[in-house]
């Protein structure tokens, strides 16, 4: 079978407060699962270390051959590994019938959290890898607070420089600092909070600023991504080739869009969302 899911960017990255705030956007990972008597994982042509597959797997006691083929860039922010364990998933459920979000979502955080991939669980990167759209979530919950399916064009930068040091107990300590931008997410205040986000994680990371503000300048949303170094912005056809121009002198830069369906054919109940959200069957 065959799992797809998409990368993820960030509207507010949830490691200080565990609220989390992303976006899907259509660079794509699949997954073809074979099962035999031994876990080994293919990604791209070339083997890797099949460490994490005893920790995807364990649950369904199963061994497989895991082949990957992605394009989304690892280690840039834009939720790769979320990508990567949403079709392993996907695909091992589509095997045994039909796909439910809360569950996927749910396994795929406490999967991360296990392997340590992630500091949150990264549920607010895995439910817009899965879903499309923009989501709001409660990462320590692993709920959502929204989601919004919503069609938007995507710029995104890939820069020259390496992923910065993550302090996560500075992140965590200072995280008060923030407060007015989850007031702003709660509003749905998307431009602002990536504002606010910037720059804060810019500041506790050690990225440049300026490939930001040069943006915003032009009165275009964009902020950094997950723990970066990727950038996304978001806009019109017309903003996002303004993003480009700006952003190229620092790196590699794509365009996409945010998709508006999810990555596959899935239920989704009210098991999702927190109280104050009702899903859609």
């Amino acid at each position: 079978m065959i799992g797809r899911a998409y990368g993820a960017g960030t509207i507010l990255n949830a490691l200080a407060t565990g609220i989390g705030s992303a976006f899907g956007v259509n660079l794509v990972t699949r997954a073809r699962v074979k099962i035999g008597s031994e876990n080994i994982l293919v990604v791209n042509g070339r083997e890797r270390d099949s460490g994490i597959l005893e920790t995807i797997l364990s649950p369904f006691g199963i061994r497989a051959k895991i082949s990957v083929r992605s394009t989304i860039p690892e280690r840039s922010g834009l939720g790769s590994s979320s990508a990567f364990i949403n079709s392993v998933l996907c695909a091992l459920m589509k095997k045994n019938g039909e796909i439910f979000a809360h569950r996927v979502l749910k396994l795929n955080a406490e999967i991360s959290l296990k392997a340590k991939i992630s500091y949150t669980g990264a549920f607010d990167d895995a439910s817009a890898s899965l879903l499309g759209g923009i989501v709001v979530s409660n990462n320590y919950g692993m709920k959502l607070k929204n989601w919004i399916p919503l069609a938007k064009r995507v710029a995104i930068l890939i820069p020259e420089f390496q992923r910065g040091e993550v302090n996560w107990n500075r992140i965590k300590n200072e995280s008060d600092r923030l407060k007015n931008a989850l007031k702003k997410l709660e509003m749905l205040k998307f431009r602002e909070v990536m504002v606010e986000n910037t720059r804060y994680y810019c500041e506790m990371i050690g990225y440049p600023l300026d490939i930001a503000e040069r943006v915003w300048r032009e009165g275009i949303c964009c902020g950094l991504s997950g723990n970066g170094p990727a950038f996304v912005a978001i806009g019109n056809s017309d903003e996002v080739l303004t993003a480009k121009e700006i952003w190229e002198e620092y790196g590699e830069v794509f365009l996409g869009k945010i998709p508006e369906k999810p990555a596959e054919k899935v239920v989704i109940t009210s098991e999702l969302f927190e109280e104050t959200q009702n899903g859609a069957d």
